[in-house]
């Protein structure tokens, strides 16, 4: 028997350097913790955010947050750091890193007292946010996803964050929960979301599974004849896999010549003035569409910020009563911009007299949507076999008809026919090989599984791993399971620089 030294900590202190009584280690019975796709499908599966759970002795009642007599008094807060480790044969992995949700003390009359600590990754973290951007124009989707997680706030330095095969003439959310966010991207690139083990947000475009180290098997998994094995193997139905219709809704934009959207002060907006004292500031919003605006109009391509004159006029105050001197060069006007939103910050910088504001516009140009084309493919062989089998492409911003053939092309060269989906549980502790193989392995890692033997599945190929989930229980005996998706088929192709000239022939997109 192999077994690992593992390590939870914990960091109460918010330092983000697990000082103190960060090692909770020695007090833990059992840890469970995933990541990955939420199904083994690189078409069809989304991203999830990543959980852990473990069961920590509470006899101290360090862990209760309402015990003023813990050390930890305070500190036990929703966000706080997680990270758990694991040594092997002299070798540190990361295993797991996120945030801490909730600490749940479960008291007990004849057993000894715990507390359930549960865990979520920077995925889960994150999406407790909204986010609104502009209109953002040629963008790659890598580039698309930087801006979602700057909006976010997320360090760039906990961002692994692929270049993207797509650029989209158009992209934009409004107050929209960061998974959604980046699962518009994902969607358009045909990428994948996911966290690493070090708890940062990585983007895969859809050809990070074609270059090394993904290209060669990092490991056989057997049910016999090999030097690793696995314990259990399941397979998906593979009928639920096929799919031989593909249809992209493809939207086209036009860009509205530039006009005012929207009278935030003036007779038409029902303010004739608004007083702004000495130093003082008057905050608006402008909003676009409004119930007046065309039916297809969508949000504002470019805002222009707001000109002396043109845009605002403030004069001067007689007692009470509005002047007639004009002090725009008393007003200092800064405008923050997003797709549908202009947020303006209106400020008298006069040090001597209040201002009236009589009048405060916004101008851009309005973005338009045009009539949507959509683009079908499909496989009539197929179709043959198995029935019709529709997939609709969820992506709202496929940048053109091109790519939508490109994509249902592709898609249906993998999924006309059945494609197997395995999840495979590893003995973890059986001997050093495999529990090295279990710290190792990472999502989209290649993997070859054969289960020609006992298992009678007449499978013998490589797989890519989309999804993990641990189980270590208080004796320290670890048990992993792997969801797996077909890498032959769907790694496959050729990409110039990248494949071996003869083994991968089928062009990707």
């Amino acid at each position: 028997m192999a077994k690992a030294t593992y390590e939870l900590m914990v960091d109460w202190d918010g330092y983000g350097t697990y000082g103190g009584s960060a090692d909770v280690s020695a007090r833990t019975f059992n840890v469970y913790w995933r990541r990955g796709r939420d199904y083994a499908s690189q078409l069809a599966a989304r991203s999830r955010a990543g959980i852990m759970e473990a069961q920590i002795d509470n006899r101290s009642g360090d862990y209760s947050p309402f015990n003023a007599a813990s050390p930890l008094y305070g500190n036990t807060l929703p966000g706080r750091l997680v990270r758990l480790r694991g040594t092997a044969d002299g070798t540190v992995f990361d295993l797991w890193r996120g945030h801490l949700e909730r600490l749940s003390p479960s008291p007990s009359v004849r057993e000894i007292n715990t507390v359930d600590l549960r865990a979520i990754g920077p995925l889960g973290y994150l999406n407790q946010r909204k986010v609104t951007t502009t209109i953002l124009v040629d963008t790659p989707t890598g580039s698309a996803i930087d801006e979602i997680a700057d909006e976010a706030g997320w360090p760039s330095a906990d961002r692994v964050i692929d270049a993207g095969q797509t650029t989209m003439t158009r992209f934009w959310v409004t107050d929209t929960q960061v998974m959604a966010a980046f699962r518009e991207v994902e969607e358009t690139e045909s990428g994948f979301i996911v966290e690493t083990k070090a708890g940062k947000v990585a983007f895969e475009d859809r050809h990070h599974r074609l270059a090394s180290p993904h290209t060669v098997s990092q490991g056989t998994f057997t049910d016999g004849g090999g030097t690793l094995f696995y314990s259990g193997i399941q397979q998906a139905d593979a009928l639920d896999s096929i799919f031989n219709v593909f249809v992209t809704n493809v939207q086209a934009y036009t860009t509205a010549d530039l006009a005012t959207l929207s009278v935030l002060v003036g007779p038409s907006a029902g303010i004739i003035a608004t007083r702004i004292y000495i130093g003082g500031t008057y905050a608006v919003t402008a909003v676009y569409p409004a119930p007046s605006s065309p039916s297809n109009a969508i949000g504002v391509a470019a805002w222009t910020t707001p000109v002396s004159t043109t845009d605002y006029n403030c004069v001067d105050i007689t007692g009470d009563t509005i002047g007639t001197t004009n002090m725009n060069s008393e007003l200092s006007v800064a405008a923050t911009k997003y797709s549908t939103k202009m947020g303006l910050v209106v400020t008298n910088v006069s040090g001597t007299t209040d201002v009236w504001l009589t009048k405060l516009e916004a101008r851009g140009n309005a973005l338009l949507q045009d009539d949507p084309a959509e683009v079908s493919v499909e496989d009539t062989a197929s179709q043959g076999k198995y029935g019709q089998r529709s997939y609709p492409n969820p992506a709202d911003f496929v940048p053109d008809v091109g790519e939508a053939e490109d994509w249902g092309e592709f898609n249906l060269s993998i999924y006309k026919d059945p494609v197997p989906v395995l999840a495979i549980s590893i003995p973890v502790n059986r001997d050093m090989a495999h529990l090295k193989q279990a710290l190792a392995r990472d999502i989209s890692d290649r993997i070859t599984i054969v289960g020609t033997g006992s298992a009678g599945l007449g499978v013998a190929e490589d797989f890519f791993i989309e999804a993990e989930a641990h189980e270590i229980d208080r004796n320290r005996t670890h048990l992993i399971t792997w969801e797996c998706s077909q890498a032959t088929r769907s790694g496959d192709f050729w990409v110039l620089d990248e494949s071996a000239l003869g083994t991968q022939t089928r062009l990707s997109y």
